[in-house]
């Protein structure tokens, strides 16, 4: 089974975002702060969930990091949020995919299936 990180600091959309991808098949793993490249490398996902906008950072520096580390760069990577430049700030950290909140349930399992195979 397949893994995705969700990386996200408000605690009803993480469960939203856990009962979403569990749904799709896939295995969650769930944080509610910001993790560091080596933690991450520890978890071996298959698809990384970050949001924007998380205490201590902003999830585009996390991405811009798992992007330029040659274990991680290769993970499929969504960044997410309400910020109305979510596609430019996506593509400036190179974000495999952005997801705009709020978000519908069909876009969550579309993104993830195109990313997961």
């Amino acid at each position: 089974m397949k893994k995705v990180l969700v990386i996200e600091d408000d605690l009803n959309t993480i469960e939203i975002m856990d009962y979403l991808i569990q749904g799709n098949g896939f295995e969650v793993i769930k944080s509610l702060s910001l993790l560091t490249v080596d933690e991450i490398t520890r978890i071996q996902p298959d698809v990384i969930m970050i949001d924007y906008y998380m205490p201590g950072g902003k999830g585009d520096e996390l991405c811009a990091q798992l992007k330029a580390d040659s274990q991680t760069k290769a993970i499929p990577l969504i960044l997410m949020s309400t910020h109305s430049d979510l596609q430019d700030i996506s593509k400036e950290c190179h974000a495999d995919a952005y997801l705009s909140k709020p978000f519908g349930i069909d876009t969550v399992a579309s993104i993830l299936t195109r990313l997961a195979n």
